[in-house]
């Protein structure tokens, strides 16, 4: 199956990378100089939430945008002032904490202490940013809690202690390998031939012993754990075919011997017809209708349940503005006499793969993805940041990069967006990032952030503001309705 880009056409992107990436570097996802090469991201895990957070070459260096470790754990206002950077972060149910830091420089102030990073403070755009291996030391102040950071594997624990897995064979025939958690869990299972691969990338789990462990096992020979890119893999190899079960609520997962194929049925002989009575009328033959395309826009309000999303006020999670928005879609969608449903219509967590996974069964013609922010001003479009990619949409698409199959289309509709946008006067800009689950979306696909019109953060919630960007939405994809193929249910 099949990712979350808005991409122009790839001489547009071309020279968009040769001028600088000016509109690129003001994302908030995609900040600073030159980007890290694709999937060099870290992950943090908090009590409260998990994300991502792509990395940034900075002369060599890996450096992390502040606003974007921050801003998912708490109340943040930063903000330039000259050559310094100003930070004032409430967590949860804490006092405010401030830091101060200067632009080529190390030396800090973090809640009033000297503070020296290992490497000079960055600042560009009016955005700042920190080495990476200073990250887990300046949440542990900021936080006043402990922090752990896997170095090689670009994950952070914050305020929590990595969830250790046991391995437990149970010889027989076949034997079992049982994975047990403290908690329920929710991997990405992939399978080919002798072997399963369990990927976490929401989970802070890590290896309770060694991290490759042999078996003297006739099915299962192996168990390698590693960790890389923010995420954890746990690899079992075996000697036939393998499959992967859960059990005890999610807090097991039970490897063992995938059944064999049922045996082929033998083929038989077609039974003629009977022959019809003397004079009786020819019975008209009944073919089966196809079902009629349809053509159907999916809307998916970003995070949901415990996931919050962004603090756009103390008061405003990121959750609500997105799903009151996505109401709003709807209904002018609809109004224009076309099909839109949404992926989440509730407070419910549902994860990045599993978006992806219901977005892809449901076959839309057009995938939104829609998200808030309380930085910046107006409307952001995003598009996918994939290489451009020579596969066809009717062909296989590979999970990690599905949505390069349709990045043209793509590209058309954030453009029509933009357009209305502008029509309606609302400040915008369409960029380029690496967004899930958006590269494995096997159909056109946007993301759509809305920041607050003004300088009152709480203006995101306005109802004429929303409506406004609402309308935007829906007349920008009405306009390219045309370009976008019907799809089949």
């Amino acid at each position: 199956m099949p990712r979350f880009d808005r991409r122009v056409r790839p001489w547009v992107a071309l020279a968009l990378f040769a001028t600088g990436l000016v509109a690129v570097l003001l994302w908030r996802w995609a900040p600073v100089q030159a980007q890290a090469p694709e999937g060099n991201q870290i992950t943090v895990f908090s009590p409260q939430t998990s994300y991502s957070v792509p990395l940034l070459d900075v002369k060599g260096q890996a450096y992390i945008g502040l606003v974007e470790l921050l801003e998912p754990l708490g109340s943040l206002d930063a903000r330039p002032e000259g050559k310094k950077y100003k930070v004032r972060f409430t967590p949860p149910g804490g006092r405010p904490e401030e830091a101060q830091f200067n632009d080529g420089k190390e030396k800090a102030k973090v809640r009033g202490d000297s503070y020296k990073l290992p490497a000079n403070f960055v600042l560009q755009n009016g955005r700042g940013y920190v080495p990476l291996n200073a990250a887990a030391n300046l949440l542990a102040k900021l936080l006043s809690t402990q922090t752990e950071f896997h170095p090689s594997g670009r994950r952070l624990f914050v305020g929590t202690t990595p969830e250790r897995f046991t391995l437990e064979l149970r010889p027989g025939n076949p034997s079992r390998l049982l994975v047990g958690f403290a908690s329920a869990v929710n991997p990405t299972i992939a399978t080919e031939p002798g072997r399963v691969r369990l990927t976490f990338r929401r989970e802070p789990v890590v290896a309770a012993g060694a991290d490759n462990v042999t078996y003297n096992d006739p099915l299962i020979t192996s168990a390698n754990f590693s960790e890389h890119d923010g995420i954890a893999e746990l690899d079992i190899t075996g000697t036939a075919p393998l499959m992967a079960n859960f059990a005890d609520g999610g807090k097991t997962i039970i490897v063992t011997g995938a059944p064999p194929p049922p045996p082929r049925v033998a083929e038989q002989a077609p039974v003629p017809p009977s022959p019809a009575p003397p004079n009786a009328p020819a019975a008209a033959p009944q073919p089966r209708q196809p079902a009629a395309p349809r053509f159907l826009v999916l809307i998916d309000p970003a995070h949901g349940g415990t996931d919050i999303g962004a603090a756009i006020t103390p008061s405003l999670p990121e959750k609500d503005v997105v799903l009151a928005l996505a109401r709003r879609v709807q209904r002018e969608l609809n109004n224009r006499g076309i099909a839109a449903g949404l992926l989440r219509n509730s407070d419910i967590a549902i994860s990045l793969d599993q978006r992806a996974v219901s977005a892809n069964a449901a076959r839309p013609a057009l995938y939104v993805a829609l998200h808030a922010a309380n930085t910046g001003r107006g409307v952001h479009i995003f598009t996918e940041l994939l290489p451009p990619a020579n596969v066809s949409p009717q062909g296989f698409l590979p999970w990690e990069s599905a949505q390069a199959a349709f990045l043209d289309l793509s590209s058309a509709v954030a453009g029509s967006v933009f357009a209305e946008l502008e029509a309606r006067k609302l400040p915008n800009a369409t960029l380029l990032a690496p967004l899930r689950p958006m590269n494995n979306i096997a159909a056109p696909a946007v993301a759509v952030e809305i920041a607050p019109p003004s300088e009152s953060v709480e203006a995101i919630a306005s109802a004429a503001y929303q409506e406004q960007v609402a309308q935007s939405i829906a007349a920008g994809i009405a306009a390219v309705r045309g370009k976008l193929p019907e799809v089949r249910p």
